[in-house]
């Protein structure tokens, strides 16, 4: 069901041709970037986006490009597209400290990845009793290179078939 849809920066300077989309990267609960408990994500330190309450356990690439990062511990990857927006993917909040435990890396940094490929899988299990939280925001990280940034949230998105961000990159 519809919620939501609203457009946080004007889209001034960009080209609409070449709007970017970037889908669900897992199924799950949509709740706003505000609303996340961390302080980073919440007053957008690091970009602009949207969080899920995952409720499957594998992560995949919700646009495509190049796989720029896959942290050691599997707790979160960046993506940059052929026009240069670099998404963000951090799988939980404080789940660094978790060392890898309860993630497992399906991808490789540096590969080419395509909307949907698998990136990481959950072992939902675990990491339920010992994260402080599953919520995963999806960002922007280089929000400078965004003329326009469409935020749409449904209750509940499902990997590769939902797009939750629509971006328009500055004309260069």
């Amino acid at each position: 069901m519809l919620k939501n849809l609203f457009k946080r920066t004007a889209s001034d300077g960009g080209d609409e041709r070449n709007e970017i989309t970037i889908y669900a990267p897992v199924d799950g609960d949509i709740m706003s970037i505000e609303a996340v408990e961390d302080p980073v994500f919440a007053e957008r330190m690091v970009g602009d986006g949207l969080a899920i309450r995952p409720t499957s356990d594998t992560i995949v690439a919700p646009v495509a490009g190049i796989l720029t990062q896959l942290f050691p511990t599997g707790h979160a990857a960046g993506i940059t597209t052929p026009d240069g927006i670099e998404v963000l993917i951090h799988i939980g909040l404080d789940t660094v400290a978790l060392k890898g435990e309860g993630f497992t890396k399906l991808a490789e940094q540096g590969s080419q990845v395509d909307v949907g490929t698998p990136l990481v899988r959950l072992d939902l299990d675990k990491l339920t009793q010992t994260a402080k939280s599953l919520v995963t925001p999806v960002i922007v990280t280089n929000m400078q290179k965004v003329a326009g940034l469409s935020v749409f949230t449904e209750e509940h998105v499902k990997a590769s078939t939902s797009w939750v961000l629509k971006v328009v990159p500055k004309a260069e």
